[in-house]
């Protein structure tokens, strides 16, 4: 990549909840600042060297590190010592040569700043996170909700004030018991071996994960919202006057989490026989598409990874063109909506853990299944799984499974953006043949209704991102593809 279309690029982005720039005469607790909101956030990129651009345009803005390298210095120093816990290896730094705006050789600093597993504080007790441009600073009642988020402090650890083995789904425990090899086993005993019991006070205590595990009803036994909701409409969108466009009365799914999935799984296979058929290849077919298994892995990924603390159920919505899953809490640790196919993270292990060993476990447990979703929703030539950022659903992690057979173009244009990053009107022409501008404008506006997109820019100069597509594909996009 050549110094000027990096340089290019840098001066392209506005400030936003993943990118800041500072000149290098800002005081290097204001940079404390930006990295410790980056961090507990989703991660970001800091330039230094560079002015605002509401203060200065274009090269202009290029001001340079030799306008106060002490500051730079001390800045880099204190990235090594002043947070807790230390930032490790989720910092990055690179340096960008320039011509400042005075005309000199010159340099920018590059921090990239990845998004942590737990809550990383100054050493003088500030704490920050990223709400659009701002660095917010939060108190300890933030912290703490943020740390179960985070998952750095599990829910599914802690202790219930249920001591009876009457509260639990005998049939159920003794089924794990027999999966596992250990039917002969003393119940209390083989409950603690797992990390589903604890003793206090010379008393056993289930733990919250063992009541979500084999409780009779964990929602009454913990006083918190751990179900799942199913609400199946007819058309694509709730109709909020007149009569509600219920296929069905929404349906809540108590129970042990393993019955919870499988009985949300019923539902979806009920659904699939009573969807109207469609005619295809001389054949009638379900109307609903999306293969059983990816819904499986969606329901499952949502019951394992959700944030149990959050008083709410996890939501599955069916439409005509679609099926939403949203999971109460949002993604743990370092996962993204831009990561979540390749990195793992268990904010709940001992949940994971447990489901995995029944032996008709409904999760694999083997670090593929959302790549596998991805995939096998092109194999049906379906479009792929959209995971929301947090930017656009701050409070849980909400997926869409298209119900629609993808538009010849589709794989073509997210190949490209798989590639470049993103993607304009003329680009599309080019890449699928289409002559016509207002058709393919069209195109590219359906996708973003549809959420598979999204817009950035007004008309003049505006270009498509995939939904929540990393700042650094921005980066890595290659002038000579304009």
């Amino acid at each position: 990549m050549q110094e000027k279309s990096r340089i290019t690029k840098l001066l392209a982005i506005n400030e936003w909840s993943k990118f800041e720039v500072k000149r290098a005469a800002c005081l290097p607790k204001r940079l404390l600042e930006t990295v410790c909101s980056f961090v507990n956030t989703e991660g970001g990129i800091l330039v230094l060297g560079m002015e605002d651009p509401d203060k200065a345009l274009g090269k202009d803005r290029l001001i340079g590190l030799s306008e106060n390298p002490n500051n730079v210095s001390d800045f880099l120093k204190l990235l090594r010592s002043e947070f807790e816990p230390p930032l490790q290896h989720l910092v990055a730094t690179e340096e960008e040569m320039i011509i400042n705006a005075d005309g000199g050789k010159d340099k920018l600093l590059v921090v990239t700043i990845s998004k942590g597993d737990d809550i990383h504080s100054l050493k003088n007790g500030d704490t920050f996170t990223r709400k659009g441009s701002q660095n917010i600073k939060i108190g300890a009642s933030e912290i703490l909700r943020l740390r179960y988020e985070k998952g750095s402090i599990k829910f599914e650890n802690e202790l219930s004030s249920i001591t009876s083995l009457r509260e639990l789904d005998d049939t159920l425990l003794q089924k794990y018991k027999k999966d596992t090899g250990s039917e002969g086993e003393d119940s209390w005993q083989f409950l603690k071996d797992n990390g589903l019991a604890k003793s206090k006070s010379g008393k056993m205590h289930l733990t919250k994960a063992g009541i979500l595990l084999f409780g009779g009803n964990p929602a009454v036994l913990l006083g918190n919202k751990c179900s799942i909701k199913i609400s199946h409409y007819f058309g694509t969108e709730p109709t909020f006057s007149g009569e509600p466009n219920f296929v069905r009365r929404p349906l809540t799914i108590e129970g042990p989490l393993l019955k919870q999935i499988d009985e949300t799984l019923h539902y979806f296979q009920t659904a699939v026989k009573e969807s109207a058929p469609r005619l295809e290849g001389g054949t009638f077919k379900p109307s609903l598409l999306i293969p059983e298994w990816v819904f499986q892995e969606a329901v499952a990924n949502a019951v394992i990874h959700r944030n149990y603390s959050v008083q709410n159920d996890v939501q599955i919505r069916f439409f005509d063109d679609r099926i939403e899953v949203e999971s109460p809490g949002t993604y743990p640790a370092h996962i993204t909506s831009t990561n979540i196919r390749s990195e793992r993270f268990a904010r709940n292990p001992i949940i994971q853990r447990v489901l995995n060993r029944f032996q008709n476990a409904p999760n694999l447990d083997i670090g593929e299944g959302v790549d596998r979703m991805y995939a096998l929703m092109k194999q049906y030539n379906l479009y792929e799984p959209i995971f929301f950022p947090v930017k656009i659903r701050p409070n849980s992690v909400h997926l869409i499974l298209y119900n629609l057979h993808t538009i010849d173009y589709w794989d073509t244009v997210s190949n490209f953006l798989d590639r470049y990053g993103r993607i304009t009107n003329k680009q599309t022409r080019e890449i699928t043949g289409i002559a016509d501008t207002l058709e393919v404008s069209r195109l590219l506006g359906s996708w973003a209704t549809k959420g598979l997109l999204e817009k950035v820019g007004k008309t003049k100069g505006a270009y498509y991102i995939k939904t929540g597509q990393d700042i650094l594909s921005f980066l890595l996009f290659k002038e000579s593809d304009k």
